[in-house]
C-alpha cells in the first residue's frame, strides 16, 4: 500500500478505519484522493468555480467501458419548477441482446438509474461506465436520469424530477423498445434514495405497471439524524455506523453534513423536510407490496447501518429484499472495478441479479 504519511497528505486515512479497510481500496484511495481536497472541505461557491478540482477521478479506476448500440440523450419536460432534464438511454448491441436472451416480442427490459452525489453534485457521466457495463452484460436498456441538483434546486425537486422521468419512460416505452412489464429502478447513494422513493410512489400509482426490482447501492435511506454540524450523539442516533465510520474515507460524516445542509437547508423547516418520505423512504407509511429490493452496501461507510435497517423494514413488511455488505470497502467502491477486485465482484453481482429478475415474465 502507498504511504499514508499524515504529514504529507491532505486527507490521509483516519486511524479509526485504516485497519478495517481492504488494502486494495486503501491503495486506490491513497493514490487518487488522499492528496486532494474534497468538495465538502471548501465553500460550495468555491467548489462551483472549479468542480473538477474537487472531484474524484473515477475514469482512472473504473476500467474500460464497452460500446453500446446507442446512447441517445432526450430532453424531458419537468415541473416544480418548470424546466427540462436530460435522460440518456443506453441500448445494447445486437450481440449483447442475443447473449442476454431477454428480448421478448422485440422489446427489452429496462433499468431506470439515478446517479449519486448527495443531491448536490454529479451528472450523467458519473454512472456512465456502470450503465454501459450493465447494458451490455445484462442485455437490457438503461435509462440514466440527470435530475436537478441542490442548492439551486433543493428538496424535493430531485425526487419530483425523477418521478417525472420514470413516468416519461413508461409513456415512451414502446418507442424506446422497452417492455413496460419489466422495468426496474436503481441508484447509488442519493440516487438509491430516489430509487427507493420511486418504488414507493410506483406501488401507489394505479396507472403504472409494477416495477420488478429496486437496486439500491450504498443507499441513503433516512435523512433525519445527520446533524447540521459536529458529530452524532451516540445516545440519540439509531445508526451505529454514523459513529463507527465518522471518519470513513470518501464519505466521512462531514461530507454528509455538507450535502444535507445544501439539500435540506439549515432553517427551521429542515426537520420537517427530513421527515418527508421522499428524503427518508424508511418513514413511509407502508413498505409492503414493493418491488423486490437488492441492497448493496459498503462495510466502511457511515450509511451501512441505513441499508441494513431498510432491508429489515422491507422484509418485515413482506417485500423481498437481498442485502450484501462488501467487506473492507468504502462508499464509492462500486465505480472502482477497473482496479479493485471487490468492485469487479459487485458489478458481476448486479449483472446476475438483474438477469434473474428481467428473465421473469
Amino acid at each position: 500500500m502507498g504511504s499514508n504519511d499524515v504529514s504529507s497528505l491532505v486527507n490521509p486515512i483516519h486511524p479509526s478505519v485504516i485497519e478495517k479497510l481492504d488494502p486494495a481500496f486503501a491503495e486506490i484511495y491513497i493514490r487518487h484522493q488522499a492528496s486532494r481536497l474534497r468538495a465538502d472541505q471548501v465553500p460550495y461557491e468555491v467548489y462551483n468555480t472549479d468542480r473538477k478540482k474537487y472531484t474524484f477521478p473515477t475514469a482512472k479506476v473504473c476500467g474500460e467501458s464497452p460500446d453500446v448500440a446507442s446512447n441517445k440523450i432526450y430532453q424531458v419536460p419537468v415541473s416544480n419548477p418548470t424546466g427540462e432534464i436530460a435522460v440518456q438511454v443506453y441500448v445494447p448491441t445486437p450481440d449483447a441482446v442475443a447473449s442476454g436472451g431477454l428480448e421478448q416480442d422485440g422489446l427489452l427490459p429496462a433499468l431506470v438509474n439515478f446517479h449519486g452525489g448527495g443531491f448536490v453534485i454529479g451528472g450523467l457521466g458519473d454512472d456512465e461506465s456502470l450503465c454501459r457495463k450493465l447494458c451490455q452484460r445484462v442485455g437490457c436498456i438503461i435509462v440514466n436520469v440527470d435530475y436537478r441538483l441542490a442548492p439551486e434546486y433543493p428538496h424535493p425537486i430531485s425526487a419530483t424530477d425523477s418521478w417525472e422521468a420514470l413516468k416519461w419512460t413508461f409513456r415512451n416505452a414502446e418507442t424506446l423498445g422497452i417492455d413496460a412489464s419489466r422495468v426496474g429502478v436503481s441508484g447509488l447513494s442519493a440516487g438509491a434514495c430516489i430509487a427507493a422513493v420511486l418504488a414507493l410512489q410506483a406501488r401507489d400509482e394505479p396507472n403504472l405497471p409494477r416495477l420488478v426490482v429496486q437496486l439500491l447501492i450504498v443507499p441513503v435511506i433516512d435523512a433525519r439524524f445527520i446533524p447540521k454540524e459536529g458529530s452524532c450523539d451516540p445516545a440519540s442516533t439509531p445508526y451505529k455506523s454514523y459513529i463507527d465510520f465518522e471518519f470513513a474515507p470518501m464519505l466521512p460524516l462531514h461530507r454528509l453534513i455538507w450535502f444535507y445542509n445544501l439539500w435540506l437547508g439549515t432553517d427551521e423547516g429542515r426537520e420537517e423536510r427530513a421527515k418527508d418520505f421522499r428524503a427518508s423512504p424508511i418513514v413511509a407509511d407502508s413498505h409492503a407490496n414493493l418491488a423486490p429490493a437488492v441492497i448493496r452496501s459498503a462495510e466502511i461507510d457511515p450509511l451501512v447501518s441505513e441499508g441494513a435497517a431498510y432491508h429489515e423494514k422491507l422484509t418485515a413488511a413482506g417485500t423481498p429484499s437481498k442485502l450484501k455488505v462488501y467487506k473492507g470497502q468504502g462508499h464509492p467502491f462500486g465505480h472502482w472495478d477497473g482496479v479493485n477486485p471487490t468492485s469487479k465482484e459487485f458489478v458481476s453481482d448486479c449483472v446476475e441479479e438483474l438477469k434473474a429478475v428481467f428473465a421473469k415474465k
